[in-house]
């Protein structure tokens, strides 16, 4: 379902521990190093009401979506033990673990983060980059993972849009 709202709210920023994983919480805050020129967010959810997750589609200046997907990249493969805290108040410790991601796009990463406070829960990520844009798909990581046809859609959708 499309979300008429901001996806983020000015007390959003978000500061890793260790600037190595910075690319990885700018994934969560309104000032991440590489600056937007469009964004849409839907939620996800199957038929059923069951499962469930988020796409943030995300627009850039030339080059922004791939030097991102660059650093996140090394981050995700650097920082194991990510640590990030937010102005909102909140602060979140986890280990983060690359996933495979069947080469979706022009290019993607996915990677889950397992909580340091509960290790039964935590987030799976997958970063999908078309051309100047990225489709950043997010569930947790006890539902089920986003099926990698809906990725592939989205994917074939923003490479006919931008003909």
């Amino acid at each position: 379902m499309p979300q008429n709202g901001p996806l983020l709210e000015d007390v959003d920023v978000v500061t890793a521990a260790d600037p190595v994983c910075q690319p990885v919480a700018d994934l969560r805050s309104v000032t991440p190093k590489h600056e937007a020129t469009g964004t849409a967010w839907a939620s996800l959810g199957a038929g059923d009401g069951a499962g469930g997750g988020s796409v943030v589609l995300t627009s850039y200046p030339e080059g922004g979506a791939k030097a991102w997907m660059s650093e996140l990249r090394a981050a995700v493969s650097t920082c194991k033990d990510f640590v990030a805290s937010s102005e909102r108040g909140w602060k979140d410790r986890g280990t983060l673990k690359v996933s495979p991601t069947d080469g979706i796009g022009d290019e993607s990463l996915g990677f889950s983060t397992v909580s340091a406070e509960d290790p039964g829960k935590g987030q799976a990520m997958t970063i999908v980059r078309t051309d100047g844009s990225l489709a950043v798909y997010l569930t947790s990581s006890e539902g089920e993972p986003i099926p990698a046809a809906l990725m592939k859609t989205q994917h074939e959708r923003l490479r006919e849009a931008r003909k």
